[in-house]
Formats: structure tokens, sequence, C-alpha cells
């Protein structure tokens, strides 16, 4: 099918529940229509027209967090919060249209891309009434969001790749490709820290070779900061800065059993959530430690996983010596230091926005980026990185 501009909307909602990152793109194949068949990579022009955050009230957040947080729900519950959140995402898009330029309002939005909210991913077969099976739930009614807004809408976007035999995860390393793919000499990561940390790997041609969760991002910290310091996070790494790493704990997380296993993998707040994070601060306390120092433990596990990792799994692939940050992590001063400190060779660190590239709406981006490749029937997961069994187009219309 041959390729045209298409103004999309991508819509993301990520693991710490606050709301929705909205972001326009005018997304446009590069001379007249890109050359995908033979890379899988098509070549685009992206143009960011307009973005918003748009915050979830906080009865549904507290709501969502409960149901992940006891890892179970009533089938009212997962019923009604699928609508709700279908509501919260075309309001979300009512916001952008309404805080925009003129010349935004003025465009056709021609797709949306909505993420949709995980509540539970369980990618790993397993045996349900006699059938192995696998599965990840992202909840957001997509035919509410496009009943609303008049827009055609792809959602759930991971079932396909787990369909293929995949993680359903990690998705952005198909974009990484094409923002990354051609713009670095040498091996290049792109490792994005949120709740949870992932990191896509490419080699010396651009092609994306492996990408996988690593393990806990900033979620171990925050609620440590949240218990001990009253804090929702700490902001810069200010208090890490001022504890020290207790080696010897920080040693006995990183032998746990997910740092140990090799990519494909991906993982979530069902391992490395609010009870296990409290299991980790309990035992710190119990052995007399500092607040301080058990944040700062914490906190060191994130980039001392990514090194440990990088040195079982990649560095006899690939050697990186550039790695494009993005995140909340990223502003972490704390993380960025230990992660230099703890590379076995010299380390560039660079951001998003030095290529253009808005780190707060990366996965927006990601997102009206999958809508764009879908609607024109162009295979968008990544196997090398999901381990899905071939080349699929992910996600599902709603048309309104």
């Amino acid at each position: 099918m041959k390729l045209r501009p298409l103004t999309v909307i991508g819509l993301n909602s990520g693991t710490s529940m606050d709301g929705v990152d909205v972001a326009a793109f005018r997304i446009a194949p590069v001379n007249g229509e890109a050359d995908w068949a033979n890379n899988g990579r098509p070549k685009l022009s992206i143009e960011m027209l307009g973005h918003v955050l748009y915050e979830f009230e906080p009865a549904l957040q507290h709501k969502m967090k409960a149901i992940i947080a006891n890892g179970s729900a009533s089938l009212d519950e997962i019923c009604r919060l699928d609508a709700a959140l279908g509501e919260e995402f075309a309001r979300a898009v009512k916001k952008l249209l309404h805080n925009s330029a003129s010349a935004l309002q003025l465009l056709q939005i021609d797709l949306i891309g909505s993420h949709g909210q995980t509540i539970w991913h369980a990618p790993v077969p397993k045996n349900f009434a006699g059938i192995a099976c696998a599965n990840t739930m992202q909840l957001g009614q997509t035919a509410i969001i496009a009943e609303r807004t008049g827009i055609p809408v792809f959602g759930d976007f991971r079932v396909q790749d787990i369909a293929a035999g995949g993680q359903g995860a990690p998705l952005v390393c198909f974009a990484d490709e094409l923002l990354f793919g051609g713009q670095q000499n040498g091996g290049t990561a792109v490792l994005n820290i949120g709740g949870i940390a992932n990191i896509t790997v490419l080699d010396n041609s651009g092609t994306a070779i492996m990408a996988f969760d690593t393990g806990p991002g900033n979620m171990l910290s925050d609620r440590c900061a949240e218990r001990l310091f009253e804090k929702s996070f700490d902001d810069g790494g200010d208090i890490a800065i001022s504890g020290q790493i207790d080696s010897i704990y920080l040693a006995e997380l990183l032998s746990l059993p997910y740092f140990q296993q090799a990519p494909p993998k991906t993982t979530g707040r069902e391992l490395f959530g609010v009870s296990f994070a409290d299991q980790l601060i309990d035992k710190g306390l119990k052995n007399g430690s500092a607040p301080a120092t058990i944040l700062a433990t914490l906190t060191a596990l994130t980039p001392a996983s990514i090194a440990l990792q990088y040195n079982k799994f990649i560095a006899d692939k690939v050697a990186i010596n550039t790695i494009v940050l993005g995140g909340g992590g990223a502003e972490n001063q704390f993380i960025l230091h230990e992660l230099e400190r703890r590379w076995p060779h010299k380390l560039r660190l660079a951001r998003h926005e030095e290529f253009g590239i808005s780190t707060k709406f990366k996965e927006a981006l990601l997102f009206a980026l999958l809508a764009y490749t879908s609607y024109f029937r162009i295979p968008n997961n990544v196997p090398a990185c999901t381990g899905a069994s071939r080349r699929v187009c992910l996600g599902k219309i709603s048309l309104p």
C-alpha cells in the first residue's frame, strides 16, 4: 500500500498511572514512498504539532493502583475500568485539540494510537485449565475513544506479538530503529528509565538486535521516597546522593533471578511493584540501615543491574559507546553517575532532545508510529527483540 502523510495522535499511560501523555504528529514518507520492504524500516519524517499532559482524577488513579497492587479485581471492576479509561483517553484527545494552536485544530486528525493502561502482563505461557497460554491486558476501550472523538483508533498493540510467540514488549525498539538507526556510528543503546527500565540495542548498522526490560527503573526508589521521606520521588537523586550504598545488600539484590535471565524478557509491577519494594525497605530497616542508605541502595540497583546485564548479554555482540537516555530516571544525577562509573569502558550519555525528539512524549510518538504503520500494513514488531516467531502488524482498529 502506498504511503501518504497522516496526522496521528499518540496516547500513552505508563506505570506511574498518573495520567496520559498526548501528542499529535504529522508523519510522512520521505521521497514519496518509504522503502520499507527490504529493511523493515520505513523512512519517515516526523513533526510534533502539539502536546498536553492529561492528569487522571485521584480516585481513578487510586482504583487502578489498588487493582494492580492486589493482583485481583472483580469482573465488574475490570469491565468498568476499561470503559472509564476509554472515556478519559477521549477527554485527553479533546483537551489536546482545545489547548493547541489553531493550526492544529484546523488539521484533520486521521488516526489515534492508544497504548491503554497495562493492568497485567503475563507473557510467559502457563497452564490454565489444561491450555498453555500467555497474554497481556491493557485497558482503555478503543471503541469509546473512537465514538467520542469521531476518529479511527488503533489500540491493544501488544497481543499480536504475544500470539506470535513474543513477549509483547518492548515495543519501543521499532521506534528506536526509525529514530536512531541512521544517526549513530558504532553501537548505540536507547535506554528509558521509567517505572521499569528498558533498553534497545542498535548494532553498527543501526538495526535493533536486542531489546528487553532490564528491571526496576524508578519504581523501587519512588516507593522508598514515599515511605521514608514522604515524597513522591527523589527529585534529581538528591537524597540518594546524600546516602551510602550498602554494597553487600546491593550484591544480594543483583543475584535475583530476573537479572540472570537471558533476553528476550519483560517485567513490571507484577515482580518489582509495591509489595516487593516494601519487602526490601523493611529488610533494610530491620538491618538498621539509615533511610538515605536504603534509598541510595535501591536507586543504585537500577544502574548496577543495567551494567550487569550489558556485560552478560550485550557486550560480546556489540560494544555500546553511546546511550540515548529517556524517562524520569534520566533526570536523576545519582543514577547517571552510577551508570557511567559501572560501565566497563568510556560511555557517552546523550538525550533524545539532541536528535530533535521530546523525551517526555517519546512513548506517545511510539504509539502514533505504530498506528501509522499498522494502517499501511507495515509489520512493526521486532522479533529479534520480543522473541516473536515472525514480523506482524500490531494493534486492533476501532472505527467511529
